[in-house]
């Protein structure tokens, strides 16, 4: 195999990705390979890719990944989050570089210094969010820095979302990405950094209390925070900051729905459920209000006390009158839920999807606080051609190349925190859309630090 690129994974993500590889190979005369372990998914989409080669493969073991991605110089991992330490070993024993578009993990980062040894690059987070949220957010700090100034609050929030003229269920949502990550979102403690002191969200209140966002352009949201936000004080160099939060965008209406499910207990991956052949989605909610199948919706009324958000949870097919069947006999709340909004939230042909995101600063320059609002927005084209494809995608494939013509000086485990990194991405990134508009204004007050 002498194709220099492999790219592992060819689902709901792989579509602008593949297409910039395809082009990109076009260009510089050479062939890229991309495996998946479903057959049909491969052929379907290296039928449009002319400078492709397709590799089916069914095994994920690192003997297998190695025989996988021998001959290859540069590897971009698709595949699920916990399998890319597997992938990351077969790249070391190959001496390929690996690009993924996921959180940077303990085990990746034990590899970190053989990585550094061989001169290889592995390069995490850089796909949307995490990944363009890095790359823009660093610009800003970067040039605030370079005025001497000291950043007191630093918020950041992405939404993965549907167009406004496709959005027609109560929810406000479509699935554009990983659906069972939609589910899980926010399990946890979200931890963040609010007035100098560290402040806890536990799962349990994280949809109750979503904070309303207006991003100018395109509209209203709210937002609730991601997991972990406070070591990323230190991933930005934010030495001074006093206030930062990493955040989900939801449209409005969104969060108190969802806490319906959370409340009930429906987002539990922890235990097992079985049911019969042919129970529905009523005999599963049953499970969480043992008084449903004796009062209707009242007992779903008696937890909600919201009568418009009872019936849209019941037209979502928990209704008596028109029950969804389930499509699984057994297995923890959270599967069974999953398998009901991919049905339910699921992007039409012809749907366009939005991607959604914005940073909020706050900082001193010359004993002047200054504001500085910086957001984005992108429409898909269809259910194929997202915007979440485009910015988890593009930015990988950017990356490639950029290792592809050994453009990149740094070695071992990488982040897109650096200028020669983050520059080029989002430079060649405007040209598809992915533009940031920014507002900097003072905030009127002048203030004189103290020593």
């Amino acid at each position: 195999m002498n194709n220099p690129i492999l790219v592992i994974g060819a689902g709901r993500s792989a579509f602008a990705l593949l297409q910039y590889l395809n082009q990109f190979a076009e260009e510089a005369s050479f062939r890229f390979s991309l495996a998946d372990g479903d057959n049909s998914v491969l052929q379907l989409k290296s039928q449009t890719l002319a400078n492709s080669d397709p590799i089916l493969f069914s095994a994920l073991g690192v003997g297998e990944l190695i025989s996988l991605i021998k001959g290859h110089r540069i590897v971009i991992s698709l595949l699920p989050p916990d399998l890319h330490p597997l992938v990351g070993k077969a790249c070391l024993a190959c001496n390929a570089h690996l690009i993924t578009a996921s959180y940077e993990s303990p085990a990746m980062r034990e590899m970190a210094n053989e990585i550094e040894e061989k001169g290889l690059v592995f390069m995490n987070e850089c796909g949307l969010d995490p990944g363009i949220d890095h790359m823009s957010a660093m610009e800003i700090i970067d040039d605030i820095h370079s005025k001497g100034g000291i950043i007191s609050k630093f918020h950041s929030y992405c939404g993965g979302l549907v167009a406004d003229e496709d959005d027609d269920n109560p929810f406000k949502y479509k699935i554009s990405w990983n659906p069972r990550n939609v589910v899980l979102a926010g399990k946890g403690t979200s931890r963040y950094l609010c007035n100098g002191q560290t402040a806890l969200l536990p799962y349990h209140r994280l949809f109750s209390t979503a904070e309303d966002i207006v991003i100018k352009g395109w509209g209203e949201f709210e937002a609730y925070p991601n997991r972990d936000s406070m070591h990323y004080a230190k991933v930005y160099g934010l030495n001074e900051i006093r206030n930062l939060k990493r955040g989900t965008l939801r449209k409005k209406g969104f969060c108190k729905r969802w806490n319906v499910f959370v409340q009930l207990g429906m987002t539990n991956d922890d235990n097992l459920l079985e049911f019969h052949e042919g129970a529905n989605y009523c005999d599963f909610l049953s499970v969480f209000l043992p008084e449903f199948s004796l009062e209707g919706e009242k007992a779903l009324m008696e937890v909600v006390n919201d009568e418009q958000i009872v019936r849209d949870i019941l037209q979502m097919g928990f209704s008596k009158e028109n029950p969804e069947i389930l499509h699984r006999k057994n297995g923890t709340p959270a599967d069974f839920l999953l398998d009901l909004i991919v049905i339910k939230w699921r992007l039409n042909d012809t749907d366009k999807d939005m991607v959604v995101m914005v940073h909020q600063f706050e900082y001193i320059v010359n004993d002047v606080e200054y504001q500085t609002v910086a957001s984005f927005g992108l429409k898909g084209i269809n259910s194929s051609n997202t915007s979440m494809s485009q910015t988890v995608g593009l930015p990988l494939g950017i990356f490639a190349k950029m290792l592809f013509y050994n453009e990149i000086h740094q070695k071992g485990l990488v982040l897109p925190l650096f200028k020669n990194i983050y520059r080029p991405i989002l430079k060649e990134l405007a040209n598809f859309g992915v533009h940031f508009q920014v507002d900097t204004q003072p905030l009127n007050r002048s203030l004189k630090l103290k020593s």
